[in-house]
């Protein structure tokens, strides 16, 4: 997969098969569109492109408010990489936020991107206004591309969409996640050093820093993983603000089971499967040692059955 930025030449000898689009956390909708694409390509023998952006849109256009996202470009990137594209081409929002519809077709999808033939979800909107959807490039595009609608996933009656699953992040209900996303949701950073209350606990914790962009997960304890590399290690993970401690700032820690390697410095990333409880003040560290030993117990359990099924 060759990633192409901003506006460096694409260099194509062919016409594409492409897409365009957010992608934000790459769900099964997102998958569909993706796949769809590179079915294509291999039956046409035509390069498969997909076209996405530096930032998320609403971070350009929403003027100062928070827009937070479920992973970083380098992370979609990263995943991107597991499906059979041949390019990606990013493109900066900033530059392009201003091109009404037909500007941003002419120059982007016709000139640079060679497009033969579009895959874009029914519910993507570009061009200055949102003016371009769907109906518009059928309107417009018709004797310049194919163009092919991807109906939205619809998963126990919701419609799959990164909002959707950014909320139910919020809401720390990572169970209901998988469904939607295709796998656990993850938090991705480097281990920086904590005030080591895990360890005077007797359970030491790798201390997440993560980008402040990326969707919080709502406070609480969850059972999950610890990844570093393609080290998978049972782990659980405390999202909150450590009220016992009277702290105020949110963080992400965890402490693995069976692994006991000094991880400061590193790139990890957490995969939360399952909420256990919330986040609550305890009268003294030794209470909070004593449920920590019962979390732990609840997670072995866990993890037990998950390696039976």
């Amino acid at each position: 997969m060759r990633v192409v930025r901003n506006d460096e030449d694409l260099k194509l000898e062919k016409q594409t098969i492409a897409t365009i689009g957010t992608f934000d956390g790459v769900h099964i909708g997102h998958q569909h569109i993706i796949e769809s694409v590179t079915k294509e390509a291999k039956r046409t023998n035509l390069p498969s492109l997909l076209i996405t952006f530096d930032n998320h849109p609403r971070k350009v256009l929403a003027r100062g408010k928070k827009v937070e996202t479920l992973m970083s470009l380098d992370e979609k990137l990263a995943y991107l990489a597991r499906f059979d594209l041949d390019l990606v081409y990013i493109l900066d929002f900033k530059q392009i936020a201003g091109l009404s519809a037909q500007e941003f077709c002419k120059k982007y999808l016709i000139e640079k991107a060679k497009v033969s033939h579009l895959f874009i979800g029914s519910n993507f909107r570009f061009g200055a206004g949102a003016a371009g959807d769907v109906s518009w490039l059928n309107q417009n595009c018709r004797d310049s591309f194919d163009i092919t609608e991807i109906p939205l996933e619809v998963v126990d009656e919701t419609v799959v969409s990164s909002t959707r699953i950014r909320d139910l992040v919020r809401l720390g209900k990572v169970d209901e996640i998988p469904p939607l996303l295709g796998r656990n949701v993850t938090l991705a950073g480097r281990v920086v050093r904590g005030a080591g209350r895990g360890a005077g606990l007797g359970f030491p914790t790798a201390n997440l820093e993560f980008d402040p962009g990326i969707c919080a997960p709502g406070a609480g304890i969850y059972i999950g993983y610890l990844w570093v590399e393609d080290l998978q290690l049972e782990a659980i993970i405390n999202c909150g603000f450590s009220p016992t401690f009277g702290e105020n700032t949110f963080q992400c820690e965890a402490h693995c089971l069976d692994y006991n390697a000094e991880l400061y410095g590193s790139k990890i990333k957490l995969e939360l499967a399952k909420r256990i409880r919330d986040e609550k003040k305890f009268p003294s560290p030794e209470a909070l040692s004593r449920q920590i030993t019962h979390d732990v117990h609840t997670a072995q359990t866990w993890f037990r059955g998950q390696r039976k099924e």
